[in-house]
């Protein structure tokens, strides 16, 4: 199974604590400059990583708060799973909260949590009035309903309540591609002496390779892989969504700079020309017009350029359109990259969208054929928009209704994509299904993860319940839909249903304290035969409590080694030995009584009388009177 990885960043005002904030949590200082630990503020991108309660690895980019180096900023939000929003009690949501808060809603990174820093400095009186000043602040914003944790870094407060959600949250972040193409926005290049260029990114796609052949655009600067780090140790591979360094041969560290992209060679196009969606930020205060100078921000690059409007004279404040950016320097983007605008001069933040492609050419403003392209990248491909939407199991009906195209184009495009192998059909009763190939596949290994992880801390229960994976998931499915994909996925052996049960296919191996007490237990049974203790009774004489106790049983009854009747545990070879006396008995005198059981299998009253009921709901026996016969 792919390991996942993870990228959390920060975001907040200058002084607000987010390198404190990393620290406590990673235990790793951020700041490498010496004016930055004289300054007390971050000025570059720091880095940073640590393991969730769940055992996730996460890495961590401390961004800069200051207003001058909202550059820095953009540059490590690349990539980012998760926002840690650094808001301190004391002062409470700050201009460049505000502006940090504009560009993750123009990059879309959905998932954060609000950071209530600085607890100790402030009363809990203060604390409630602060915490409503800010869900009134994150009101139509990408931050509003996420989270909100009390902490104090230096204090080292609130830090597990917050890695748990932090855990929590990324348990639903889907995986970055890593079979497709490498792309690795760079935000540091240094040289090391008897190595040479090192270069560091978050890698957004793909797998760098030991010994791979690669490329730096813009520019197509071929360099070979000589070495992988991640978190500081050599690896022969790194995969999508890890904090990577690059040793790179054949290119000089004068041939790179931050912004320049690692990439796999002629996939991704560089070109000055841009088409663009393109919106103006409702906090605003000026429009976005024709011909407008600008900073364009994408990754971890900067670069000037002009704004051509295709379909409005100007982009008021909330407005959005269609538009083209004319660079004054070539950048490698792919369609689909979101970007943020800053004002020349002053730099402020203004707007952003998503990039359609590179262009050959600067377009006629007001053509309609132009825009009706436009419109077509702004959309996406068909396949790709079906695709997104069967992220999950859905019905025909669901699908038609939330594509809103006819059902003959849905039947075109579902048995395109079928016959691609990009998605799989099951059957709800007579309801085709229909899910995404990749979806399904992530899915089903996240399944497994939680079924392994259950197997490990909960060696005797053969599995865990299908209700208590299903909560474990957080799955909204109906009971119906989820017994459907379960069973599609046993079908599949990606794991094993038995019962009310999931199982992994490769149940982790047990304990060998564990294995060695369920030895103790089953020879002390086989020799009492027929006359056990009372196991939950008298757990403590064998050395375990009740609830082991109960745990060891239900194990060997799983798996069949035991059987359960009235209060007591009888090994199955035991009941079958009974079992045969009693037919045997039956067949030579035609009855028996208790006192007849008694003398036959050498037991008490206490045990006869239950196991002779046991074996009349067996329709071993039926009982006539006080006596039994065969049924």
């Amino acid at each position: 199974m792919t390991e996942k990885h993870y990228l959390v960043g920060t975001a907040g005002h200058v002084d607000h604590g987010k390198t404190e904030l990393i620290r406590a949590l990673s235990g790793i200082e951020t700041d490498r400059l010496r004016e930055e630990k004289q300054r007390g503020i971050s000025i570059e991108l720091g880095f940073a990583h640590m393991v969730l309660p769940s055992g996730r690895k996460v890495s961590i980019v401390d961004v800069p708060g200051h207003e001058r180096f909202i550059r820095q900023m953009l540059a490590g939000a690349s990539g980012m799973d998760i926002v840690l929003l650094v808001i301190a009690a004391d002062e409470g949501i700050m201009p460049q909260t505000k502006e940090h808060l504009d560009i993750l809603t123009l990059l879309e990174i959905p998932r954060g949590i609000v950071v209530l820093n600085k607890i100790d400095l402030v009363d809990e009186e203060w604390l409630d009035l602060m915490e409503e000043d800010i869900i009134e602040k994150l009101k139509n914003t990408v931050f509003e309903n996420v989270p909100i944790c009390r902490v104090s870094a230096v204090k080292g407060l609130g830090l597990e309540p917050l890695k748990r959600e932090i855990d929590q949250i990324l348990s639903e972040v889907e995986s970055k591609k890593s079979t497709g193409p490498v792309r690795m926005p760079i935000d540091r290049v240094f040289s090391i002496q008897g190595f040479g260029t090192v270069v560091t990114g978050t890698l957004q796609s793909g797998t760098v390779i030991l010994g791979q052949e690669l490329a730096i655009e813009p520019g197509e600067i071929k360099a070979k892989v000589r070495s992988v780090q991640v978190h500081n140790e050599k690896v022969k591979e790194a995969s999508a969504g890890q904090r990577v360094a690059v040793n790179l041969a054949g290119v000089d560290v004068a041939e790179v700079e931050r912004g320049s992209v690692l990439v796999t060679p002629n996939v991704f196009p560089a070109g000055t020309i841009l088409d663009l969606s393109l919106r103006n930020l409702p906090s605003s205060d000026k429009p976005i017009t024709q011909r407008q100078r600008v900073r364009f921000h994408i990754g971890t690059t900067e670069v000037l350029g002009r704004i051509h409007l295709l379909n409005h004279e100007e982009l008021t404040p909330g407005q959005e359109g269609f538009a083209q950016i004319l660079l004054e320097e070539p950048v490698a983007v792919a369609s689909g990259d979101r970007f943020v605008l800053r004002f020349y001069s002053p730099p402020h933040t203004i707007g952003g969208g998503k990039i359609l492609g590179v262009a050959d050419y600067k377009q006629k403003r007001f053509k309609e054929n132009v825009l009706a392209q436009m419109r077509i990248k702004d959309l996406g491909d068909p396949l790709d928009l079906l695709e997104k939407e069967i992220s999950e199991p859905r019905s025909f009906a669901e699908l038609a209704t939330r594509l809103q195209i006819s059902t003959d184009d849905l039947e075109n495009r579902i048995t395109i994509m079928e016959e691609s192998g990009r998605l799989e059909v099951l059957m709800e009763d007579d309801t085709r299904l229909l899910w995404g190939s990749e979806a399904a596949r992530n899915w089903r290994e996240r399944l497994v993860e939680v079924v392994r992880n259950y197997e490990t801390h909960n060696p005797l229960r053969l599995g865990i319940s299908r209700g208590e994976l299903k909560s474990r998931l957080n799955n909204q499915w109906s009971n119906r839909r989820w017994q459907t994909v379960l069973e599609q996925g046993a079908e599949k052996n990606v794991y094993i249903l038995k019962g009310s049960k999931v199982q992994s296919i490769d149940i982790a191996k047990m304990p060998q304290e564990i294995e060695k007490r369920l030895e103790n237990l089953r020879e002390k049974w086989l020799s009492l035969k027929l006359t056990p203790p009372d196991l939950i009774a008298s757990a403590e004489t064998l050395g375990i409590s009740k609830n082991e106790a109960a745990d060891y049983a239900q194990y060997l009854c799983d798996t069949g080694e035991w059987i359960h009747v009235d209060q007591y545990y009888y090994p199955h070879i035991e009941l079958e030995r009974a079992h045969g006396q009693l037919k045997e008995y039956l067949e030579h005198h035609g009855e028996i009584g208790v006192s007849e059981v008694r003398e036959l299998w050498g037991t008490s009253r206490k045990y006869a009388v239950p196991l002779l009921e046991y074996f009349d709901q067996q329709k071993v026996t039926k009982r006539i009177g006080d006596k039994r016969k065969l049924y």
